[in-house]
């Protein structure tokens, strides 16, 4: 897609004169209050239903090449599926969302998340309390109530912001109990999600043992079946060389391909690291890497091991916020998509990020860019948004289903207002996005054609529970870890 972040005058005075006149009759795009696709029920525990429905008249952001940028355009779901995407559509059996002084864009795809730690956020700071130290003591006296409390935590965040799929890269699986309760966080909020099986604290300290390959088809064969919707796929997160030797991480490696898991594996991550092994070059050497394997940050790889990223057709998934927060090095972005290197975005850690913020991370995204590059046009904020979107579904390997609003997809979108004191006044779309919109600004999120949140609420979750339960969580894993952690 162009890098193209301008709209004719024309073209902008046309949709502001339609979106007028579409104002003098309200009757024909009134949000219906008492529908039951967004009634609040957060007693429940259910997600509310699918059904049928129409946005209308929104500035809608495809971020399909073919369909481009509608400027006052209606989008249509039913049953889950985007039915159509235009102007002027009929759908008289559909409910109707008012779109006016909206934006609707696909929801944002995240690639890299660690949930198990998301309740620890108020704690971590610099020095004893930088993030490894306190989750080493955290994560081996969290129980599995504890991993669900702080996943449900994450996850609610995550969608109240406008993430629609998440990657829960969980890495504190003590035992098979721990992976059961994020699966079922992840399920019971109904967000769509990959997760890769890792490790534990306690495992990193035996490098000489595999991990549970037991529990982790048992995982497979009980979690990945159709009964999950579709919302969940599964993946198998590294330790990988340099913390393993290799006869474990070329073992684990197979046994993950030999079931279908795709890899997920942290590299290059910071100077720290690459002086006590280069990660990259010795997959590459071991002939391990390619187009199924995701390696997160990179910040420190060399030209070579770029070259050899690009060779192997391996994804890149980038965490702007940890990247700066802990001092790991700036992204080479510009550098790796002119190689050809699927790239994506990640919230990496809200105990390091401080916020399951898109908006952000995006905006940060491009600005270290601008630092790396010393271009301001080297990355684009349109090609900041596809990262969030359709780049971060094709690196998740759902870009056939999600990522776009591209009619025959499932309907993961938000619809972000244009009118906030924030944002205001609406120019431009891409530019909203990237550089100006926060959370907040979020009216509404649809996951899989149900609408999760609306006008600015969560419809099925009941956030003020959610909170007591990961904070009662996290004071009582503190207390056993000894604090103050």
């Amino acid at each position: 897609m162009a890098n193209d972040n301008t709209i004719s005058r024309r073209k902008f005075i046309g949709a502001v004169a339609a979106v007028g006149a579409t104002a003098l009759s309200a009757c024909a795009a009134n949000s219906q209050p008492t529908s039951r696709l967004w009634a609040a029920d957060r007693s429940s525990g259910k997600p509310p239903p699918r059904g049928e429905f129409i946005v209308k008249n929104a500035f809608i952001v495809t971020m399909d090449p073919k369909l481009g940028d509608i400027p006052n355009g209606d989008v249509h779901v039913r049953n889950g599926a985007l039915v159509a995407v235009g102007p002027n559509l009929n759908a008289p059996n559909a409910e109707v969302i008012d779109g006016r002084n909206r934006i609707a864009c696909p929801g944002f795809v995240d690639t890299h998340f660690h949930l198990w730690g998301s309740f620890a956020r108020g704690v971590v700071a610099d020095g004893d309390f930088d993030y490894f130290p306190v989750m080493s003591k955290l994560g081996p006296v969290m129980s599995p109530e504890d991993a669900y409390a702080s996943a449900r935590l994450g996850i609610t965040e995550a969608i109240y912001s406008g993430l629609t799929t998440i990657h829960d890269w969980s890495h504190n699986i003590i035992d098979g109990r721990y992976a059961d309760a994020d699966l079922r966080a992840l399920r019971d909020c109904g967000i769509r999600a990959r997760f890769s099986y890792g490790y534990s604290r306690n495992l990193q300290l035996k490098p000489k043992e595999t991990a549970d390959f037991n529990d982790i088809a048992r995982v497979k064969r009980e979690w990945m079946g159709a009964s999950n919707d579709g919302l969940l796929t599964m993946g198998f997160a590294s330790r990988g060389a340099g913390d393993t030797p290799p006869e474990v991480y070329r073992k684990e490696w197979e046994f993950a391909r030999g079931i279908g898991l795709p890899i997920t594996q942290h590299a290059g991550r910071s100077i720290a690291e690459i002086k006590r092994f280069r990660r990259i070059e010795m997959l590459y050497n071991d002939k391990l890497l390619g187009p199924d394997v995701q390696l997160i940050h990179t910040y420190s790889a060399s030209e070579r091991e770029r070259a050899m990223m690009a060779e192997t057709k391996v994804h890149n998934s980038i965490a702007p916020y940890t990247a700066s927060r802990l001092a790991s090095g700036l992204p080479h972005l510009g550098d790796l998509l002119k190689r050809g290197v699927q790239c994506s975005l990640s919230v990496d850690t809200t105990t390091v990020g401080g916020n399951a913020d898109m908006f952000s991370i995006m905006r940060l995204m491009l600005q270290l860019n601008h630092l790396r590059s010393m271009d301001v046009m080297d990355v684009q904020p349109r090609r900041i948004l596809e990262l969030a979107t359709l780049d971060g579904a094709k690196d998740l390997g759902i870009a056939d289903k999600v990522g776009s609003l591209t009619p025959g997809k499932r309907a993961d979108l938000i619809l972000v207002r244009t009118n906030d004191i924030n944002v205001a006044p609406f120019i431009n779309p891409v530019l909203l996005l990237v550089q100006q919109a926060n959370p907040f600004n979020v009216d509404t999120v649809v996951i899989d054609g149900r609408i999760l949140k609306h006008k600015g609420e969560l419809v099925a979750i009941d956030t003020e529970e959610v909170i007591n339960k990961a904070a009662e969580a996290f004071h009582a894993a503190r207390k056993r870890a000894g604090g103050p952690y």
